[in-house]
């Protein structure tokens, strides 16, 4: 993946045409095709666009949907085929996803390995596999995938689907009911998706304060198709006096307990509620660094406020690593504890 740009540094175009001896060809079709897509936006084609437009002879354009730059595909040989695809994440994603990695599978033989997936929030990885590990028998395996404060577990076996598939759903059944309420779904849905068939299945409407993560947890609700049915919106006060005017946080609990509080994490939550007219609120408050903490209140703290139906609470964390860790694990939390919450489990 990479380097099919037309700056100078983009040599994978030449280096495939070197190692496979062969010519580079313009194709002025490809050519002809970049230069429509910059006059359809009323911008003028660069200058390089001609070196994008160079393909390895025999090469075969796989078409970049999401940006410029085609992929290739070539085959050297009666068994090889090599692919190139743009760096861009978004691009190399798309364009694997919907070509490259089906052709593939149509190469490989049969599946010999059958695998399942389950998705956790709020759960180290060393904790995951201490309740896990003693689960398996010989001839699974196991592999623990976590990201900034989740982990997708995967378990497979190797073996006929039609012997292995049924004890697979076994074994995840009885690890789900190992691991409790930390997994959020099993298969492949986001912890945002499951927030919003959380929510649905409560005909419930969201509410989001948000300070540390400045509109992050709105932002990954927002990703959602449909997800209007169920978030109402996000008020992202940061400054305190915001705080008090769109949130109603009162200016006492401010001063007596500070914005990074208990107190003021379980105003916001009540006051967006409120404002908004949700049946639930969250809110995030804390100090994600790398200035700012003190002896009390170190970088990393994090506060979340909720009110539901009569209820309120707020929960403390310490939240490990950078700024934008922070930030980000918050942001997971948030969501989750939302989860939780409408999905009627507990809150650790």
């Amino acid at each position: 993946t990479g380097g099919l740009g037309g700056t100078s540094d983009d040599i994978t175009r030449k280096i495939l045409a070197t190692v496979l001896k062969r010519q580079l060809i313009l194709r002025e079709d490809l050519l002809a095709t970049m230069r429509e897509r910059f006059s359809r936006v009323g911008r003028p084609a660069p200058a390089n666009l001609e070196a994008q437009a160079l393909i390895p002879f025999g090469a075969e354009l796989i078409p970049n949907e999401v940006g410029l730059a085609p992929g290739l595909r070539l085959r050297a040989g009666e068994r090889r085929v090599l692919y190139a695809l743009p760096g861009v994440p978004a691009e190399m994603e798309a364009m694997a996803e919907r070509a490259v990695l089906p052709e593939i599978a149509s190469m490989a033989p049969a599946a010999l390995f059958v695998e399942r997936s389950l998705r956790t929030c709020g759960i180290p990885e060393t904790v995951l596999a201490e309740k896990i590990e003693p689960l398996l028998p010989p001839g699974v395996r196991v592999a623990y995938l976590p990201h900034a404060g989740t982990v997708e577990l995967r378990v497979s076996a190797e073996g006929d689907p039609a012997e292995v598939e049924p004890y697979l759903d076994r074994l995840t059944a009885v690890a789900k009911e190992r691991i409790g309420p930390a997994v959020y779904c099993e298969g492949e849905i986001t912890l945002e998706e499951a927030v919003g068939r959380s929510l649905l299945a409560r005909s419930w409407r969201l509410a989001v304060a948000e300070s540390l993560t400045g509109g992050g947890v709105g932002a990954r609700l927002v990703r959602v198709p449909g997800a209007s049915r169920y978030f109402l919106g996000d008020v992202v006060a940061y400054d305190n006096a915001a705080k008090v005017r769109l949130l109603g946080v009162p200016e006492s609990t401010l001063a007596e307990h500070g914005a990074v509080s208990a107190r003021a994490a379980e105003a916001m939550a009540a006051g967006v509620r409120e404002r908004l007219g949700g049946e639930i609120g969250v809110s995030t408050t804390g100090i994600a660094g790398p200035e700012g903490g003190s002896a009390g209140k170190p970088v990393g703290l994090v506060y979340f406020g909720l009110s539901w139906e009569g209820a309120q609470t707020s929960l403390r964390r310490m939240m490990p690593g950078s700024r934008e860790l922070v930030i980000e694990r918050s942001i997971l939390t948030a969501l989750d504890l939302v989860r939780r919450v409408a999905s009627g489990v507990a809150i650790e």
